[in-house]
C-alpha cells in the first residue's frame, strides 16, 4: 500500500498539486497546471498523479475554490464541475478530503512561519483569538480560523467576497455606477480580484492602453501608466476598508492575513501606501482593531499547509 497523500489547491487559473509522505508535513513534486489545457478537475488530477508514476494513494486533501456544502460543487470562476467521489476515483485514493480553498488557507495559519508573512501595522495577535483570512485573485475568498475551548482549531469558510462593496467617496460612488449602474447592488468580487481590477483601469483610462489584468498590475506597480496607478490606489482602498470591516465586525484580534495572487506582489505598496490608515478608520471605537495585525501571506504554496493539517486531522 503505498504511503503517499495528494494535496491540491485549485483555483480558476491554475490547479496546483503536491505529494506527502505518512507522518511528514513536507510537500514534494509540486506542479502547478494551467486549467485552460484540461476538460475538468478529474483531468487534470488524473494527468498529475501520471506524471509523477504513480498509481493509487493513501488519501488526498483537495481544496478547491468554490462552496463544498453540496454533491455537486461547481467552481465559482471556471465551469468545472464534480463530486467528492468523482475526485476520488481520479485520485485513486483510500481516502479523499474535499475543502473550500479558504478552508484550508485558515487551516495554515497555525503553521506559517515568520518568514512567510509580511506585516502591516498593528502588534502582536492574541492568542487564540480568532483569525480571518480573505484575499483577491481570479474571485476573492474568506475564511475564519476559530479557537477551539479544548483547544486546537476550527475552520470556518465564508463568501466574503459577494458582499456589498465599502463605496464611501463621491468618486468611488461614479465608479461604482460606471461599473453596474446607478443604484445597483455591486458585490465586492467585482472590484477585489483581478479582472475587477482590470474594470477599475478601463472606467478610469477612458481609452485603455492596456490589455490585461496583468499588465494593469505590473504597469501600477512600476509607475508607467497613470490610470494603472489610480486604479490600484482604489483597489488597495476597498481593500482595506474590507479587511477593517471583517476586523471590526469579527473581532479577529487574531489577526487578519491577506492571501491570494495579488497582495504578495503589492506588499510594498501595502506597508507604505494609505492601507493601515484606511483600515484603521473606523468610527467612533476605531481603537479597538488599532493593534489587529494584517499579514500579506508571501509563501507560495499556503493551502498546501491547510491540506496537511486536513490529512492528519
Amino acid at each position: 500500500m503505498t504511503d503517499l497523500n495528494l494535496v491540491g489547491d485549485i483555483g480558476g487559473t491554475n490547479s496546483r498539486f503536491g505529494l506527502v509522505a505518512n507522518g511528514s508535513k513536507e510537500v514534494t513534486r509540486v506542479e502547478t497546471l494551467k486549467n485552460d489545457g484540461f476538460s475538468g478537475l478529474e483531468a487534470a488530477i488524473s494527468h498529475y498523479l501520471k506524471n509523477q508514476g504513480i498509481m493509487s494513494l493513501q488519501s488526498a486533501a483537495v481544496a478547491v475554490a468554490a462552496p463544498v456544502d453540496r454533491e455537486v460543487i461547481r467552481l465559482t470562476n471556471r465551469d468545472w464541475s464534480f463530486s467528492t467521489a468523482s475526485l476520488q476515483t481520479a485520485a485513486n485514493s483510500n481516502h479523499f478530503r474535499l475543502l473550500n480553498d479558504y478552508e484550508a488557507l485558515a487551516l495554515s495559519l497555525p503553521h506559517l512561519a515568520p518568514e512567510d508573512l509580511a506585516q502591516i501595522g498593528g502588534t502582536s495577535p492574541k492568542p487564540n483569538a480568532l483569525k480571518v483570512v480573505l484575499g483577491p485573485g481570479t474571485g476573492l475568498g474568506m475564511a475564519m480560523l476559530a479557537p477551539l475551548p479544548q483547544g486546537g482549531w476550527m475552520a470556518l469558510p465564508g463568501e466574503g467576497g459577494q458582499i456589498t462593496l465599502p463605496v464611501v467617496t463621491k468618486e468611488e460612488m461614479v465608479l461604482r455606477d460606471a461599473l453596474v449602474g446607478s443604484s445597483k447592488f455591486c458585490e465586492v468580487e467585482w472590484v477585489l480580484t483581478g479582472p475587477g481590477l482590470f474594470q477599475l483601469y478601463k472606467i478610469i483610462s477612458g481609452t485603455p492602453k492596456l490589455k490585461t489584468p496583468e499588465d494593469v498590475l505590473q504597469a501600477a506597480i512600476l509607475g508607467t501608466d497613470l490610470a494603472a496607478v489610480k486604479a490600484l490606489k482604489h483597489f488597495i482602498t476597498f481593500l482595506a476598508r474590507l479587511s477593517g470591516d471583517f476586523a471590526m465586525g469579527l473581532q479577529a484580534h487574531g489577526g487578519i492575513y491577506l492571501a491570494g495572487g495579488i497582495a504578495p506582489s503589492i506588499v510594498k505598496q501595502l506597508q507604505s501606501g494609505t492601507f493601515r490608515k484606511t483600515f484603521d478608520d473606523h468610527g467612533r471605537i476605531a481603537e479597538v482593531i488599532h493593534k489587529i495585525p494584517v499579514y500579506v501571506i508571501m509563501d507560495r504554496f499556503p493551502a498546501f499547509k491547510g491540506c496537511v493539517a486536513a490529512l492528519k486531522s
